[in-house]
């Protein structure tokens, strides 16, 4: 236990920057889930079909094989590529719905993954470049993770009323979050 102050900064920068790499890793977990379900709620509309297991089976594997979600960070073209597989057009659907907060979550996102990858590789001059952007702190952190909430409520919504579309029945969540 130091009471030097410049000790206590250091630490605490890094359980900050600590927190920005669980908050993109959270992130992509809810996004790889959300694919999931959706693959879900597409491959039980065969029910009823002979050799429905096989069938199910066969077109979950051909629906989530490559998925960059699995390997990649959940950036913005990494999301609209796996949603693609579902013949999804994801970033035009979620700025269709939300004309205003679609860009600004997109940049968010992109700016999350920057910082990401910045501590995640121990490159301090990208974590120079994203820190000249926004201060790497707790108040950013909780900014952020607000703007995740609201951002994963939206992408809910946005692929629920695709499924509701593509397969005629309500999925589970997919309620009305935000405005436009």
């Amino acid at each position: 236990m130091t009471e030097k102050r410049r000790g206590r900064q250091y630490a605490t920068e890094h359980l900050n920057l600590a927190l920005f790499v669980r908050l993109a890793a959270e992130f992509q977990g809810f996004c790889r889930d959300l694919h999931d379900d959706a693959v879900l709620a597409i491959i039980a509309d065969l029910d009823g079909v002979v050799g429905v297991d096989l069938h199910q089976q066969l077109l979950r594997s051909s629906l989530t094989r490559g998925r960059k979600l699995d390997t990649g960070n959940a950036g913005p073209g990494n999301i609209g590529n796996d949603f693609s597989f579902l013949s999804m057009t994801f970033w035009p659907d979620v700025n269709l719905r939300y004309p205003v907060k679609g860009p600004k979550w997109n940049k968010m996102l992109a700016n999350l993954n920057d910082v990401r990858n910045a501590v995640a590789h121990s490159d301090s001059a990208k974590l120079a470049v994203v820190r000249e952007r926004q201060p790497l702190t707790l108040r950013t952190f909780r900014s952020w993770r607000r703007s995740l909430n609201d951002t994963a409520a939206g992408f809910d919504t946005v692929v629920s009323a695709y499924l509701q579309n593509v397969t005629g029945k309500v999925a589970q969540g997919g309620g009305e979050h935000g405005d436009g």
